[in-house]
């Protein structure tokens, strides 16, 4: 959520509020104050979701029950979020950012819910009692405090890429242009998101790591969550927020660094020796030997460098598997020499080594096809293992915050600041690790006892001693308005209301919708992409909506993902991430009182029925296969969900209500529907029943990972072949697209459909295609075509209005000129129907093999319809140099043979356009409906 989407209407901050951080966290909310104006910064969806006030929220997100004691069911409502710890302050935040901070929170972080306490005092107390603070908590430091850690160029790189993939972009500004975010837009989405502020004088490399591995560790309510970091992935995020400390010329000495520095390569190569003379496309670490960050699958190379430990004095076999070529150095010493292109190979070497450390150089380049990679290594009277992570590292320069201040704790100041800690109330909302009593001599009245209207109280001018919050005036409005009428506080929030305003004070909204609020917009939503750039569309790369989610998910599943780490979408790069169960222990019952619906009961389902639903899920039925996964096989096409999970991810009255038309429950979903109109596409499974069918579908899908797999998911042959029926193959096909539908007819001639731009693409005799690239590696490229005779039909859209017949064929095609896909239906051989609609026109494309001699041709029916009158169109058939009538028919360039049988007076017409010729079919009718039939030879 942003607001670009949500304009505040009753809160002059456009900042989001559902980050607000105290004290002490790392990520800052300031903006502004020119641009963010006055006050602590809300959500601007609490002015569009009614079911909660802005003064209840406030209430909540200031902890204002720290010191204004409630009731328990007062409590449940508020949800109060808890400060971060301190406990180990002084480990991860640095004295000069403590000094500045404490001295002024609003210049430091305006719009922070961090109050000033010391508003009252004369300057040099305020400065006097500031020190003793700073003395106190920079005493609060870890018994294990953090190693001096560098950062090189190539973990900064890395981190960059993580930072704009991962999800951090959701709440934070982009730092790099891309795409539509230029650095105009850049600038501009900057005031509206959580600012990170003056990382690199508040923190340490390696204390920022550690907290962005475990935030929940300082901040257990969760407003920063966690993104299932690894401690690599950590490091090198941190390095790159930390990057003004890399640029500085005060940079520590150079330091060890876990992992191995990689560079990546992509160009063709014979030898691991082309890495020598090659130029990298990018660089950067790696926790362990691995091909992750490579961006393609072929023609690729890699070279890892760094440092191998070696536990004792022993021999050492290294065992490298590769495909193709690979060559390992150790000490400069070529050990291991797998070089060449070649399947799947392991070689071996063996060298003695002395404990300590050794150098280590790998090289590695994939020509096509599979790319592999593996090292192992093994120690005399010991198992073979791959290489432990901790035994991996590289050098770098270690970072210093920037300003440093060389702090020496005086032991009376730290003992003066522990006693102001107390006194000044910060242990009402703050934990330390030491004893201290935050409610013993608690002055502040009840918060149903409070006064409102009070002029010198936290609502007003508040006096010495007493907080003093930065509200604006519509703020305090709220926060007054809620106080007048405590009694409401003690009624428990209805689900609904519930479920917002947890959404709104996470910050859910950033990346989820529900109920029409919410989601990344404009160019924040560039950010959103896919995993190896997985062709899944935008519900493939945008984190899916909650509405409804309660009665789409079961509750279970929606706490897994919420608190186990749960992954039904591994192609988004983007993570789910942890907020922890402090902030998220009830959302999924809150959901699924909020969303339940009656249940609709289950279809008379024999046992052995399931046996069918295997049969539809497979080749032979509906090819579920061919776009989902299914356990740890991969889909014959794009890498949709797993099959395995369905039945423990949904309820079975929304699978069954989904399936006959998935647009109606996900509007803009590449799901096709395979029982339209209520008909099934196979009538020869179950007699067509569509309600058995997706009822037996359930009951093969709810054995999970132990069901068998589907026919038609392994092929002994990586060719596919269309045998009795027609084959379907929806992926990256050269020159169709990347949502190319490919079909394969027993009569051993095939067409592909782009699905983008709504055309027949491709048409060749033969051999169907070669699907081994794309299953083994997950499909980075394209295949092409394994037959001959391969002819490409016209570009762009297919359909047209011109103002005449010397009008050109408009550029415009796909979503850009009005068409919609609405996916195909299946005939009783396989043979799909793609259907789409053109400025309200429903169109059928439909073909079917025609034996001939010596080579078959196509009968292709074009099927139109309109709820009204349909307007004059021009269906544009080829597209060459050379369009001439022959044979009853229109002869293009000496290839294809085109012959049509379409109403009356409805003449094709060739003519020269744009340097080429063209052949335009007109789309006439005298009512809703006509059909051009086709046939095509060549």
């Amino acid at each position: 959520m942003n607001r670009l989407m949500f304009p505040m209407q009753f809160e002059p901050s456009p900042s989001r509020m559902v980050f607000l951080l105290f004290n002490f966290s790392f990520c800052l909310l300031a903006v502004p104050s020119s641009v963010r104006g006055e006050g602590v910064m809300l959500s601007p969806t609490t002015a569009v979701h009614r079911e909660f006030v802005a003064g209840e929220l406030l209430l909540g997100e200031l902890n204002c029950t720290a010191c204004h004691l409630a009731e328990s069911a007062v409590l449940e409502r508020l949800s109060p979020k808890q400060a971060p710890l301190l406990n180990e302050v002084g480990s991860r935040v640095t004295p000069q950012y403590l000094r500045a901070f404490l001295s002024d929170p609003q210049s430091v972080k305006p719009g922070s819910p961090m109050p000033d306490l010391l508003h009252g005092l004369e300057p040099s107390a305020r400065a006097e009692t500031v020190d003793a603070l700073v003395h106190f908590l920079s005493s609060r430091v870890s018994t294990n405090p953090p190693a001096l850690s560098g950062a090189s160029s190539h973990l900064i790189q890395q981190g960059k890429t993580l930072y704009h993939s991962i999800g951090c972009v959701a709440c934070h500004a982009p730092q790099e242009p891309s795409g539509t975010a230029t650095a105009e837009v850049i600038s501009a989405l900057t005031s509206l998101s959580v600012p990170l502020g003056p990382l690199a004088k508040k923190t340490t490399l390696d204390g920022l790591a550690r907290f962005l591995q475990d935030p929940l560790a300082v901040r257990p309510s969760g407003r920063m969550p966690s993104l299932n970091l690894s401690p690599g992935e950590a490091m090198a995020i941190a390095a790159y927020l930390l990057r003004e400390q890399a640029a500085s010329r005060t940079q520590g000495p150079e330091v060890k660094m876990p992992g191995l520095h990689y560079e990546y390569y992509e160009q063709a190569f014979q030898t691991t020796a082309g890495l020598d003379s090659a130029t990298p496309v990018s660089t950067g670490s790696v926790d362990q030997i691995n091909l992750s960050p490579k961006r393609r699958t072929q023609e690729i190379g890699f070279r890892f460098t760094g440092v191998i430990a070696v536990p004792r004095d022993a021999q050492y076999t290294f065992y490298v598997t590769s495909d193709d070529g690979s060559k390992l150095w150790i000490d400069g010493k070529v050990l291991v020499e797998n070089d060449g292109i070649h399947a799947p190979q392991e070689k071996s070497g063996v060298m003695k080594l002395n404990a300590g450390e050794h150098t280590f150089a790998l090289s590695y380049f994939n020509g096509g096809a599979g790319a592999e990679l593996s090292v192992f290594w093994q120690q005399v009277g010991k198992s073979k293992r791959p290489i432990p992570a901790a035994a991996l590292s590289h050098s770098g320069r270690s970072l210093v915050p920037l300003d440093n201040e060389d702090l020496v704790l005086d032991p009376a100041k730290v003992l003066k600041g522990g006693e102001l800690f107390t006194s000044l109330r910060c242990v009402a909302c703050h934990e330390t690790g030491t004893p201290n009593s935050a409610a013993a001599g608690l002055k502040a009245p009840t918060l149903v006892a409070m006064n409102p209207s009070a002029s010198q109280g936290c609502l007003g001018s508040p006096k010495s001693g007493v907080p003093k919050f930065a509200l604006s005036a519509s703020q305090q409005s709220a926060l007054r308005e809620v106080l007048v009428n405590t009694k409401q506080l003690g009624t428990p929030l209805e689900p609904k209301a519930r479920v917002s305003r947890t959404l709104a004070a996470l910050n859910c909204f950033a990346c989820h919708s529900r109920d029409g609020v919410g989601g990344p917009e404009g160019a924040r939503g560039d950010f959103f992409t896919t995993v190896d750039n997985a062709d899944l569309g935008d519900e493939g790369r945008i984190p899916p909506h909650l509405t409804n989610v309660g009665d789409k998910l079961k509750s279970d599943w929606i706490r897994n993902v919420l608190l186990q780490r749960g992954v039904a979408r591994p192609y988004m790069a983007t993570r789910m991430p942890q907020f922890g169960a402090v902030a998220l222990s009830s959302l999924a019952e809150a959901f699924e009182a909020a969303d339940a619906r009656l249940p609709q009961g289950s279809a008379e389902i024999a046992p052995q029925d399931a046996k069918f639903g295997r049969q539809l899920v497979g080749t032979g039925g509906v090819s579920c296969i061919a776009c989902h996964t299914f356990g740890g096989h991969k889909s014959l096409g794009i890498p949709a969900l797993d099959l395995t999970l369905m039945t423990q991810r949904l309820k079975h009255d929304w699978f069954v209500r989904y399936l006959p038309d998935p647009a109606a429950l996900r509007p803009g979903t590449r799901m096709p529907t395979f029982w339209p109109d209520g008909k099934a596409a196979n009538q020869d499974i179950l007699g067509g029943d569509p309600r058995h069918q997706i009822e037996a579908i359930w009951a093969f899908l709810s054995a999970g990972k132990a069901a068998k797999l589907p026919d038609g998911l392994i092929a002994t042959s990586l060719e596919l072949v269309a045998d009795k029926e027609a084959v379907i193959y929806r992926h990256f096909i050269e020159g169709s697209g990347s949502r190319a539908i490919g079909v394969g007819y027993p009569e051993k001639v095939n067409l592909s459909f782009d699905a983008n731009n709504l055309r027949l693409a491709l048409l060749w005799h033969g051999k169907f295609i070669d699907a081994g690239n794309h299953r083994r590696d997950r499909g980075t490229g394209y295949e092409g075509p394994l037959g001959d005779d391969i002819v490409t039909l016209p570009e762009g859209a297919p359909l047209a209005r011109l103002a005449d017949s010397n009008a050109p064929w408009p550029l415009p095609s796909g979503k850009g000129a009005g068409y919609q896909m609405k996916g195909y239906r299946l005939d009783e051989n396989q043979r799909p129907t793609f259907l789409f609609t053109f400025e309200g026109i429903h169109v059928e494309d439909y073909s079917i093999a025609v034996p001939r001699e010596p080579e078959p041709g196509f009968l292709r029916t074009l099927s139109f319809k309109s709820d009204s009158p349909l307007p004059q169109l021009w269906f544009r058939a080829a597209v060459g140099n050379k369009i001439a009538a022959k044979n009853g028919g229109y002869q293009v360039d000496d290839r294809m043979l085109l012959r049509f049988q379409i109403p009356a007076g409805s003449e094709p017409l060739v003519r020269q356009s744009q340097g080429r010729m063209e052949l335009l079919v007109p789309v006439r009718a005298t009512g809703n409906e006509t059909k051009i039939v086709e046939e095509i030879v060549w």
